[in-house]
């Protein structure tokens, strides 16, 4: 869920009991501009040290997707990923953690993600209907087996095989964190391609034909290659001309 800071009304109160104060105890002091001056200086301080005694309190805006069951599946799904972060609290493994802090951090980025825009709920159905339960009770079993008072083959075994496990849930997590912005890249890519296309037409880019030659496989047009034969052969035209020329006039004598 998404988290919003609410400011505390304390500071307004400070700052308006200062005014109240200096109005009964002095009321000829608010009557010139240097009381008001000195009184409205007292307020302001009084609201800035109001405010950072009393900031406020963070409060969760619950995801509201228009579809009430949807809306009670996202809560228990982030009450799931909340008990991750309280297990990865009680268990000291450094592996382990790393794997849950990757885990919390991917859960946190798909809730963000739906605050913004709920219609993504579709891409996450798996990640809170399996991947987040399947490691909630993964991490329950595995807090119970580390408490044991005796540890056996069995649970020593139990114990790696989950430990084992957490690398493959993150990457899963993180997959699905991923899977949401899919619709986003492919929007961009339309985006970029139309705007290609309006300043190609509007003659702002310059193409170049070398470069679209090279990239499709394409030798050069063959009229600059026409043109360099005409201008070759029309020398030899020339002098066959003159050589014609020259025979006629010796044939005349």
């Amino acid at each position: 869920m998404k988290k919003v800071h609410i400011k505390s009304a304390i500071p307004i109160y400070i700052a308006a009991a200062i005014w109240l104060v200096v109005g009964l105890v002095f009321p000829k002091l608010l009557m010139k501009l240097p009381g008001l001056l000195v009184t409205a200086a007292l307020s302001v301080g009084g609201y800035f040290a109001g405010s950072a005694l009393f900031p406020g309190r963070e409060v969760e805006q619950k995801i509201t997707t228009g579809d009430a069951a949807v809306d009670q599946e996202i809560e228990v799904a982030r009450q799931r990923l909340e008990n991750l972060r309280k297990a990865n609290e009680a268990i000291p493994d450094p592996q382990i953690t790393g794997n849950l802090d990757r885990m919390y951090a991917s859960g946190q980025q798909i809730f963000n993600e739906l605050s913004r825009a709920p219609r993504k709920v579709a891409l996450v159905r798996r990640f809170m209907s399996y991947y987040l339960p399947t490691s909630e009770k993964l991490m329950e079993q595995y807090q119970v087996l580390m408490n044991a008072p005796s540890k056996g083959e069995n649970i020593t075994s139990a114990m790696k095989t989950i430990e084992s496990s957490l690398g493959l849930a993150a990457n899963a997590f993180e997959k699905c964190a991923d899977n949401l912005y899919r619709d986003d890249e492919m929007d961009i890519d339309a985006e970029i391609k139309v705007m290609q296309t309006m300043l190609s037409g509007d003659n702002l880019i310059r193409t170049d034909m070398n470069s679209i030659r090279d990239a499709v496989g394409r030798p050069a047009p063959a009229e600059p290659a026409a043109q360099t034969a005409a201008v070759e052969t029309a020398p030899v035209e020339e002098e066959k001309t003159t050589k014609e020329g020259i025979r006629l006039t010796l044939g005349g004598h």
